[in-house]
């Protein structure tokens, strides 16, 4: 028996996160015992647990998937913990000790915002030198800065985290990070400093501006300039044999500027190696013009708070090919599109100015990046004439090409490589079949996801736009939680949610956080009208619903119910303000079933983006489907009352959907492909319509010669719809299509991640359009839930969440050939599979974790099915 993946609050040793009250959880593995008949959690301060300050005994009613640490949590504190487990075959095991460390909590900083006393627009070194007495014990470091910054000591980087402090709603709060930088002081001379460049809350980001020009040094029109100045704002804590050292931003630090001389999300950056400091963060530094800074006070920012957004890493480095092309030009290919960026030596002749640019496919065999709309996208690299290693610092691009030219060749150019970078998150779902084309389209989903989820679930990596929009967020939930554990990375989310709500009447903006201008007496138009659109504005009640389905984490409701309430309650309000008939009216603009095939320009613009299905209904659906969300969070929270407000509500929906637009025959008003399939998977349909409105359904899908003409909200319903209500056979078509439009078409035409349109490439391999066409959006990934729930066969238990109970019902189909999903959810790894034999049997392969079990029922070959209920174990049966 062995205790795996330990977490808190669904973070391995978090340190300095927002925990609020800490819920510890683990996995266990190795064991033949079938349940748990105990767990004991303890906590101590320290690591031989010489003194336990929290113990829960020998608890039977002791979850794995999350055990609530109910102390007064200290500032500044590491709290050690281990569990023991007693399996029901006799086993014991204790597990090794994790722990999770405190940030400042309510203990106050003495720390003052500083900004540098440099000309407007010029990005800063800041610096401090300070002095240790006495052997160096421990140090952390509280910092943050804007726009995006990089904290070091001593020459040396202080984490191996980028894009810091993440992107939040800056007037709202701001994160700070904890570092533990014990291994980078000494006794004696050391020296603190970061190097700042724009970033999200400063520089050109969101949906206005003016795009900048490397050539004049235009910096562009900034968009949200939540801060006019660079700024920071931290301590240091060190900790030695003679007492503690506490070093703080304050008008003694120093500035001067730093080779960060253009930039910005979209554009890139400029660096220009003139403009280095040698040593500029060490004691032996010489450089004798450093500039005062001064404290800022005039800024419009919000709390400063510690973190919740998990670190931004480098993930994946790949070794890009160089290419040939018609222009002989200097490309290389990473055979993958990705996020983040590139890095490579470069001994290159003095003023030398480099230029890399960046693009995700080629057009004629030739670089490309013409979809990028007004983003830039570029790095140029200006040389001294030594040798240097090159990286951004505050900008990051979606890409799968590089080019580079200012120069002849690539002399002096070695060592290319590409950094993929995204939040850390642990992939735990993998999907594998016998069709190769298929599993491709699996690892594009994962890859877009990977691409997507930097710090918030943006649309898009790549062009001018990379916010998180929250259709696609709610879209892609269910399929993002099996692919990864993304507890904490939607906890953060939620709270951008919230955020912005709280400044909107609960009504939430189509991107979280909305990055505008909001300026003292400045009007914008998106913050006074944008938002509440349904489909996406309903993220605030569907992600944290189903992160707590997936993960069983408590605290994700309770971190969430707020802002579920807060949306649910706005859509209620807008209903009753416009006659109270219990349905969300579509008479304002709604995006609806985004880039479906079936609007009123499908067929003619190649770049039309309005579905044909009925708005009110969609709109009406989505009410519904929010309402029984926060019903079914305040029935888990143990919340009576507000559980029968909502319950009440969300019936006088239904209610009302079902009269409006669902005929006596049983026929539904919203005739699409997209109406029919909500109206079953929402389960809006009466039970005695759901047999023809599947027949409808499979009639549209027929005319369509078995083709989808679904968008944002149908796609990810569409196939579960189908299966769900007998009609596998049909879902199965849409997924082996490989004609446009399918998912298989975009793996032929040679994709890597999840196209945004369904005609992205045309067939001659030409892109369709470039006002609205990214290579790089995950929505249509969601097909991939419903491989996950319906082809391999894995559901969770809403009232049983965190899969500690499953039900397993695979529907296999010979055209596939094979199937199989490994899940390691927080209760522990689930396998479940098939695989056709020669006589026409079927072979599963079922795999339930320690302390869960499974309702099964397998297909039999005579088209029956076998029906049991599994505890922990590998079982195998052929039927």
């Amino acid at each position: 028996m062995k205790i795996q993946r330990m977490k808190t609050n669904r973070i391995a040793n978090p340190l300095g996160f927002d925990l609020k009250t800490p819920h510890v959880s683990w996995t266990v593995t190795d064991t033949e015992a079938k349940k748990q008949l105990w767990a004991r959690v303890e906590v101590s301060k320290t690591e031989n647990f010489a003194d336990v300050i929290f113990d829960t005994g020998a608890c039977k009613t002791a979850s794995s998937l999350g055990v609530p640490v109910e102390i007064a949590l200290e500032p500044r504190t590491r709290y050690f913990w281990r569990v023991t487990v007693m399996g029901d075959n006799g086993e014991l095991v204790t597990s090794d000790t994790a722990w999770f460390e405190t940030a400042k909590l309510d203990e106050p900083f003495t720390a003052q915002r500083i900004s540098p006393c440099l000309a407007p627009d010029t990005a800063p070194y800041m610096r401090r030198a300070f002095e240790i007495i006495g052997e160096v014990l421990s140090a952390r470091a509280y910092f943050t800065g804007l726009g995006i910054y990089e904290l070091y000591l001593n020459g040396e980087k202080a984490n191996d985290e980028y894009l810091a402090p993440g992107c939040t709603a800056y007037d709202s709060w701001i994160q700070y990070q904890t570092y533990d930088v014990t291994d980078l002081i000494h006794t004696g001379e050391n020296v603190i400093g970061a190097i700042l460049g724009n970033g999200w809350a400063k520089g050109r980001f969101g949906f206005d501006g003016v795009v900048g020009d490397y050539e004049t040094n235009f910096p562009g029109k900034p968009c949200n300039m939540y801060t006019e100045e660079y700024l920071l704002f931290g301590e240091l804590h060190v900790t030695t044999t003679q007492g503690e050292t506490v070093i703080v931003t304050d008008e003694s630090w120093q500035c001067a500027p730093n080779p960060l001389t253009f930039g910005n999300i979209y554009d890139g950056e400029r660096y220009d190696a003139n403009l280095e400091i040698e040593n500029w963060c060490a004691p032996s530094c010489t450089y004798a013009n450093w500039q005062p800074v001064k404290r800022n006070t005039t800024t419009n920012l919000g709390a400063i708070s510690a973190r919740l957004s998990l670190p931004v890493k480098a993930k994946h480095i790949i070794t890009p090919k160089q290419i040939t092309t018609p222009k002989n030009e200097l490309v290389f290919d990473l055979g993958q599109n990705i996020t983040g960026w590139f890095t490579f030596m470069a001994d290159l002749p003095a003023g030398v100015e480099l230029r890399v640019q960046t693009g995700e496919l080629l057009q004629d065999d030739c670089f490309y990046r013409d979809n990028l709309r007004t983003a830039l996208s570029e790095y140029r690299y200006i040389s001294t004439g030594k040798k240097a290693f090159i990286r951004p610092i505050a900008t990051f691009y979606g890409f799968r090409y590089i080019k580079f030219s200012g120069v002849a060749d690539l002399t002096g150019i070695t060592d290319i490589q590409a950094w993929a970078m995204y939040s850390d998150l642990e992939q735990t779902g993998e999907i594998t079949t016998a069709n190769e084309k298929v599993n491709r389209l699996y690892l594009n989903s994962v890859w877009s996801q990977r691409d997507n989820f930097l710090d918030v679930p943006t649309d898009c990596p790549q062009r001018d736009e990379r916010m998180g929009w929250t259709g696609d967020a709610q879209a892609f939930c269910p399929t993002a939680n099996y692919n990864m554990d993304c507890g904490a990375f939607y906890t953060k989310y939620i709270r951008d949610l919230l955020e912005e709500q709280k400044r909107l009447d609960g009504k939430v903006p189509d991107v979280a956080p909305l990055l505008i201008s909001r300026k003292p007496g400045e009007a914008n138009p998106m913050l006074a009208n944008g938002g509440g659109h349904c489909g996406w504005a309903d993220a605030a009640a569907i992600v944290p619903w189903e992160t707590y389905i997936a993960t069983g984490d408590i605290s994700v409701l309770e971190n969430g119910f707020e802002s579920m309430k807060l949306w649910a309650d706005w859509i209620y309000r807008y209903d009753e303000a416009h006659g109270a008939t219990r349905l969300w009216p579509g008479i304002e603009f709604h995006f609806a079933d985004w880039l479906a095939l079936d609007g009123p320009e499908s067929g003619f613009n190649p770049e039309s983006v309005l579905g044909g299905t009925d708005i009110t209904f969609l709109c009406s659906a989505y009410y519904y489907k929010s309402t029984m969300c926060v019903a079914n969070a305040a029935r888990a929270l143990g919340k009576t009352t507000e559980y029968d407000v909502y319950k009440k509500r969300a019936d006088e929906i239904l209610d009302a959907i079902r009269r409006e637009f669902y005929t006596a025959g049983g026929r539904c008003a919203a005739a699409t492909q997209t109406g029919n399939a909500i109206s079953l998977s929402f389960g809006l349909a009466p039970e005695f319509a759901r047999e023809k409105i599947t027949e409808t359904l499979r009639g549209l899908l027929a005319m369509n010669k078995g083709k989808l003409k679904t968008g944002f909200l149908g796609t990810p319903v569409l196939c579960r719809a189908l299966s769900d209500n007998g009609a596998n056979a049909e879902a199965y078509t849409l997924l082996l299509n490989e004609e446009n439009p399918g998912w298989l078409y975009e793996v032929n035409m040679g994709a890597t991640t999840i196209w945004e349109r369904w005609n992205s490439v045309n067939p001659d391999g030409k892109i369709s359009g470039i006002g609205m066409n990214s290579m790089n959006h995950y929505a249509y990934g969601a097909v991939f839930e419903w491989v996950y729930k319906n082809v391999c066969g894995l559901n969770p238990v809403p009232d049983v969440p965190g899969y500690k109970k499953a039900v397993i019902r695979p529907q296999p189909d010979v055209r596939l050939g094979a199937a199989k999903a490994k899940v390691n959810t927080a209760a522990g790894y689930y396998e479940t599979g098939w695989q056709y034999e020669d006589n026409g049997e079927v072979t599963y392969t079922v795999v339930i974790p320690f302390d869960a079990e499974a309702e099964v029922y397998l297909p039999k070959k005579d088209g029956t099915t076998e029906e049991m209920t599994l505890t922990a174990g590998t079982y195998t049966f052929t039927l």
